[in-house]
């Protein structure tokens, strides 16, 4: 019709009438690929292929249909949180001993000092290198998860597809 103009803001040119069909576009609710999944939880088709399974039988799945990075990446993470706790404490601990020993070496008398020195340092700065490995921790998560929710859309995708 004369006189429409396009979501640009340009006029548009006059067309023949289209079929129904032929007018639909793409993500529109008739079309394949605006179908919602079903909101069981068994992925894009009823078999459950890209839906959740139990650890073990994700474990033995030697066909790699189902995922455990999803699920066990928080408790991986908080894993990799404690450890890093520990990796600073372990460094107090050193700091101390450290300190220790370079005080009884440091003893013109025969008896044991203490240096303070390496303590301070220790936690000053001890803990740098726990904040290094988690967040390293945390980017080798992430990129796992998205690659395997990335793996599971794409397969939906797929079905969705075939269908």
């Amino acid at each position: 019709m004369p006189g429409q103009h396009d979501a640009w803001g340009a006029q548009s040119a006059p067309s023949a009438p289209q079929p129904a069909a032929q007018e639909q576009a793409w993500g529109s609710a008739q079309s394949p690929a605006a179908a919602p999944y079903p909101a069981t939880g068994g992925g894009a088709s009823g078999d459950g292929r890209f839906g959740e399974a139990g650890f073990f039988k994700a474990l033995f799945d030697f066909k790699f249909e189902h995922f455990i990075t999803v699920k066990f990446s928080s408790f991986l993470y908080v894993i990799a949180f404690v450890v890093a706790a520990l990796m600073w404490l372990m460094s107090i601990v050193n700091g101390i001993f450290l300190g220790l020993a370079w005080g009884s070496m440091n003893s013109f008398y025969g008896e044991g000092g203490f240096n303070a020195f390496p303590l301070i340092v220790s936690i000053l700065f001890g803990w740098i290198p726990s904040v290094i490995a988690l967040i390293a921790m945390r980017l080798g998560l992430e990129f796992a998860v998205a690659t395997v929710r990335t793996a599971q859309n794409t397969g939906r995708i797929a079905e969705a597809s075939q269908r």
